[in-house]
């Protein structure tokens, strides 16, 4: 194994499946906890929901890794998967002063961009085409059907 190798090999993450599969219920149950002990109010017919549903699914997850029983470690990149810890830092800076909708719009297009094969115009404006349909998904959902207000930009 040359030194480049050795290298590669010391930037990759192990995860096992079971693990994974674990920490993942364990924070659906943390979520549903939090969501179902903050009030009875209508408003939080969302993220009950969403926790339970998150509950099944992860519950799920983890009976079909008992009934596949494949141990397989899997290697993550860390410096693939510091881009994305990178945008959430960023998310989580700008996200009052720049707004969500913008900052998110931003972001997705960055990380488009980066994990992209192809980086010619075609694909960017793939890209923006997916991102604007994305965020107009989203700004409906939120903003018109839950009526929960995100962070404005600072211009508006």
């Amino acid at each position: 194994m040359d030194c480049s190798q050795k290298l590669k090999r010391k930037q990759m993450i192990k995860i096992n499946k079971l693990s994974s599969v674990v920490l993942v219920l364990i924070l659906s149950i943390l979520l549903a906890y939090a969501s179902f002990s903050g009030g009875t109010s209508e408003a939080y017919i969302f993220p009950k929901l969403l926790s339970t549903v998150m509950i099944i699914l992860s519950f799920l997850s983890l009976v079909l890794y008992f009934y596949n029983k494949n141990e397989k470690i899997t290697e993550v990149d860390i410096k693939k998967l510091s881009i994305y810890l990178g945008s959430l830092l960023l998310f989580l800076v700008f996200g009052e002063l720049l707004g969500f909708y913008f900052l998110a719009v931003l972001i997705f297009l960055i990380i488009c961009y980066v994990y992209s094969e192809k980086k010619n115009k075609k694909s960017i404006f793939y890209n923006f085409l997916i991102t604007l349909c994305f965020m107009i998904f989203i700004y409906f959902l939120f903003a018109i059907l839950l009526k929960v207000q995100a962070p404005r930009f600072f211009l508006f």
